[in-house]
């Protein structure tokens, strides 16, 4: 008698991968490499995922009520094994053909990626590292010029049409995905322990990635740390002439937790970045210790300490007052309150002075906290 069982399911939910099962209570060929067990079932899967094979067929002896019942979970673990083969798998469909306790399952698989293009990333890849990442860089140094490589050559798909790694050299073109894809590659390439983590943002669905240095797991969102490419007038800007923003670089759960969310399980990251590479540079020596200070300044976190950090508006007045009383001419510091009635008081922090002196100003978002970045330039008049 024959058995049907029809399934759509999603997984993976970046990926938007649908699923078709079908079940056939049938006699089963006789093949070589049969498994047992789940487990080793789902290892030989991913083998096959990682592959790239478009159509296989593995061999399974077993309860077939358990394979039938647990077959799309053991798919999901497979995928697991390595989040590239996930994220570009764009749909797939297993049959299993079942005789007693023997049973044949058998997959056919849509791929965002070709193979073919899953090897020029690969190259590409490989060239990218060689030149971006020096024998003497340390981890951390690694994963700052990956980060900032991403940035600079990748431009976010507003069309919304592309999807992968591939795509994202190509094209130089991506969405969300194509950025944690790419940034995955390049990463497990320089010898980091990389993965891909989804959730959602305020705009919907979303994907980033996560790191570990030092046995510690960092977030880093290279889709959302890259630059605004068009002016106020919406001509295009040259890319590698705008900063890097390190808003979203190697943040903890509760710092990315901010703007994003999650719902399956990843690594925990706990511990804060700013806190780890100013422990580096104060516990390490000589010109390592100077490696982890000079990184912890091109990041931008030492805005992060209190001489650097104007926590109020009666700081920011004295701030102000002190630096006119002395004539300097240059201002830079964190604005912890944020951009809220900032103008209003920053004019404020300028009355009651018996110095003619003007400003310039000029502030950005420092970090998803609504902490602002400012600069003041100051001109005294005779």
């Amino acid at each position: 008698m024959r058995k049907w069982l029809v399934l759509m399911l999603v997984i993976f939910g970046a990926a938007a991968y649908s699923l078709e099962a079908k079940l056939d209570f049938l006699p089963a060929v006789a093949q070589t490499g049969e498994h047992t067990d789940l487990k080793s079932l789902e290892h030989k899967l991913a083998e096959h995922f990682q592959n790239h094979e478009e159509h296989f067929t593995v061999s399974y002896k077993g309860n077939k009520d358990e394979l039938a019942e647990r077959m799309s979970d053991v798919i999901r673990a497979s995928l697991r094994h390595d989040d590239y083969s996930a994220y570009i798998l764009k749909s797939y469909v297993y049959t299993i053909r079942s005789r007693g306790d023997q049973s044949t399952v058998s997959l056919d698989v849509n791929y965002r990626e070709t193979k073919e293009q899953t090897a020029f990333v690969d190259k590409q890849v490989k060239q990218t590292i060689a030149e971006i990442v020096k024998p003497s860089m340390n981890d951390h140094e690694k994963v700052k010029a990956i980060h900032d490589w991403v940035v600079t050559v990748v431009e976010y798909d507003q069309s919304l049409s592309y999807y992968t790694a591939y795509e994202a050299l190509q094209h130089g073109l991506a969405v969300c995905q194509g950025y944690s894809l790419l940034t995955y590659k390049l990463m497990k390439e320089a010898g980091i322990p990389v993965l891909i983590a989804e959730g959602a943002v305020d705009t919907g669905e979303h994907a980033w990635n996560m790191v570990q240095l030092d046995g510690v797991w960092y977030h880093i969102d290279t889709t959302w740390d890259d630059p605004v490419v068009k002016s106020g007038d919406g001509e295009a800007v040259d890319r590698k002439s705008k900063p890097i923003r390190y808003n979203y670089y190697l943040k903890t759960d509760a710092e990315l937790a901010v703007d994003h969310t999650w719902t399956r399980e990843y690594p925990a990251a706990s511990t804060s970045y700013a806190a780890a590479i100013g422990e580096l540079s104060r516990s390490t020596d000589g010109d390592e210790a100077e490696r982890f200070d000079r990184l912890k300044r091109q990041i931008g976190l030492h805005w992060l300490e209190d001489e650097n950090t104007v926590a109020n508006a009666e700081e920011l007045r004295t701030l102000i007052q002190a630096a006119i009383s002395k004539r300097t001419t240059s201002l830079q510091f964190r604005y912890v309150p944020g951009e809220q009635g900032f103008p209003e008081t920053l004019r404020s922090a300028f009355e009651g002075t018996y110095i003619a002196v003007g400003y310039r100003v000029g502030y950005e978002e420092y970090s998803n906290d609504g902490a602002l970045l400012v600069n003041i330039q100051l001109e005294y008049r005779a």
